[in-house]
């Protein structure tokens, strides 16, 4: 092979190799363009929404991805949410999410940024925690910035939660139970808070609900204290020819509700 032929092969994979880096560039920037920046890298303060008139284009799957809440990859909660919460997107509505996310391992107030974010600057975002020290520290941390207002109180403790009840009555569009995942817990509050607390046409969301399974969280398989065995107990009092038709209030004020893997969700009549 003489000098010129080499050259040649010498010029040619010179040629291939800046092709093939500017084909992967190209995919880079193309992947940038359609989804949101990742924090994986960055602490969640550094990337907080700006509180401004501007309207997101992001989905709530994309913001999960951006802000590491477990709605989306981890539970796939967020195709739930899509479905039943878009129409509030930019809208004077009033959310309340039970749980902040003190002691988790994703972040405290994960998903305070990815609702506000996606509901935009006029939503009413409240959020209910049990961990007032967490709550606060993160309020002025955080929480001012997102325009967020946090309540305290126990999900197991009837007395508050009726009092919260009352003082909100007809209040929340859409209450989201992310709190602490047990029986009495999650009961509680749907008894109390969505009879009273949800407005007509409102969505009440019970997450992780597979903890009715769990003996940590006093649940276990046909066990009539659960969530799921309590729901079960529902569909009776949902039907017009059972004989426990309309026994429960909550019976009373639902108008129906989905149920699926780890999540139930119900609208109010």
């Amino acid at each position: 092979m003489n000098i010129f032929q080499r050259l040649q092969r010498y010029c040619h994979n010179y040629l291939f190799i800046v092709l093939l880096q500017l084909i992967i560039l190209s995919l880079l920037l193309s992947r940038e363009l359609r989804e949101p920046p990742s924090c994986s890298n960055t602490p969640l303060y550094n990337n907080l929404p700006t509180l401004t008139k501007t309207k997101s284009e992001f989905s709530l799957t994309q913001l999960d991805k951006k802000y590491h809440t477990s709605k989306g990859r981890v539970h796939q909660y967020t195709r739930f949410y899509e479905h039943y919460l878009n129409k509030y997107r930019n809208t004077n509505f009033r959310l309340l999410e039970i749980g902040l996310g003190c002691g988790m391992s994703w972040g405290v107030g994960v998903s305070a940024a990815m609702w506000r974010e996606y509901f935009g600057s006029t939503a009413d975002i409240h959020f209910l925690e049990y961990d007032k020290e967490c709550g606060e520290k993160w309020l002025k941390q955080r929480g001012q910035q997102l325009n967020i207002t946090m309540h305290y109180g126990s999900q197991e403790d009837e007395t508050f939660l009726r009092s919260f009840a009352n003082d909100f009555r007809n209040t929340f569009d859409v209450i989201i139970d992310d709190g602490g995942h047990r029986m009495i817990q999650q009961i509680n509050s749907l008894t109390i808070l969505f009879p009273t607390a949800l407005r007509s046409s409102g969505i009440y969301a019970i997450e992780d609900i597979y903890t009715s399974y769990l003996t940590e969280y006093d649940g276990g398989y046909l066990k009539s204290s659960t969530l799921v065995e309590f729901l079960k107990r529902l569909i009776d009092d949902t039907q017009s020819k059972s004989p426990t038709y309309k026994n429960s209030t909550l019976g009373q004020y639902l108008y129906s509700f989905e149920i699926s893997d780890k999540i139930c969700l119900f609208t109010k009549k």
